[in-house]
């Protein structure tokens, strides 16, 4: 990911899908486990956050039917 580019929804699902993979690695340690668990559920925040803002955009639609920007 470039510095300074937000990533999309479907790249933080990505992201996370290969955290998951990574974690399922029978030789994994502990300390790399519990890191790879903390950096996915920052990514599922994000996730989260950019859904709740996406859903907060819906909710001001406009009697024209167009999204107003706030």
């Amino acid at each position: 990911m470039a510095k300074g580019k937000e990533s999309g929804l479907e790249e933080l699902f990505k992201e996370i899908e290969d955290i998951l993979a990574k974690m399922e690695d029978k030789d994994i340690s502990l300390e790399r486990s519990f890191l790879l668990y903390e950096e996915g559920m920052k990514k599922l925040k994000r996730c989260s956050e950019k859904i709740d803002q996406v859903e907060k955009k819906m909710l001001v639609i406009s009697e024209q039917g167009t999204l107003e920007e706030f």
